[in-house]
């Protein structure tokens, strides 16, 4: 479904992402893991359109991302949890919710508000609160909601338990996997290491902008030295 090949992308003069491959199939579960700094999130800004890449090809499906705009990749069906959630602030939850409404990839079973109320009850309980008026947890699962408003064939999600209370961890991880249950394909950015490698189907590792290891999520939750090396845990 997605396939990064040799994609080189950085900042002004400097060089960030070093040749890398990255690889997810229909229906997969996979995440990006490393230290900070090291490459995560500049490739989910290439991904999604955000940052173009100087050479290499990202495609969707067969098609190439990696001269098409942002909007024209969310059409294409990849939905964004992005890091620090920007939900709008001045719009209530259902507001925030229906601005994103849209069914691109054509879903015979599309979400809509009573699913995500039923997905995530506690914004049921808070439809009419405005964004700024929710609590840190309360806000990433309207981030979360709000992507998949678009019915993504592709869910990339971006820390989205960074800063969060345990118990919230929690639910939004009962919600992923929900999600991966459903056929969901998703990939993830996070650093609750224990968790994520019990939902994953895959890994790759990440160190200074190369793609350093991959393999099956449960290779790597078994490998410590692997871990302490690249993870620091």
């Amino acid at each position: 479904m997605l396939r990064l090949n040799q994609v080189h992308a950085g900042y002004h003069s400097s060089e960030v992402l070093h040749g890398i491959d990255v690889e997810l199939q229909q229906g997969e579960v996979v995440t990006l893991l490393g230290r900070n700094g090291m490459g995560k999130s500049t490739t989910i800004n290439c991904i999604i359109g955000l940052l173009p890449i100087r050479s290499g090809s990202i495609e969707f499906d067969g098609i190439e991302l990696q001269r098409l705009e942002s909007y024209r990749i969310a059409r294409l069906g990849i939905g964004l949890v992005p890091e620090q959630r920007h939900v709008f602030p001045n719009l209530t939850v259902t507001e925030n919710l229906l601005v994103a409404a849209a069914n691109y990839a054509n879903s015979d079973n599309p979400w809509n508000l009573q699913r995500i109320y039923a997905l995530f009850p506690r914004l049921a309980d808070r439809k009419q609160h405005a964004g700024n008026q929710l609590s840190g947890g309360e806000q990433q699962m309207l981030a979360i909601a709000r992507a998949l408003m678009i019915n993504p064939r592709l869910l990339i999600l971006d820390e989205a338990t960074e800063g969060l209370a345990p118990l919230i961890c929690e639910e939004i991880w009962q919600v992923v996997h929900q999600l991966k249950q459903q056929g969901q394909s998703i990939l993830i950015v996070d650093k609750n290491l224990h968790t994520l490698l019990q939902i994953a189907d895959r890994y790759y590792l990440m160190e200074k902008g190369q793609v350093v290891g991959h393999g099956p999520a449960q290779q790597l939750a078994t490998d410590q030295q692997l871990q302490t090396r690249y993870l620091g845990v």
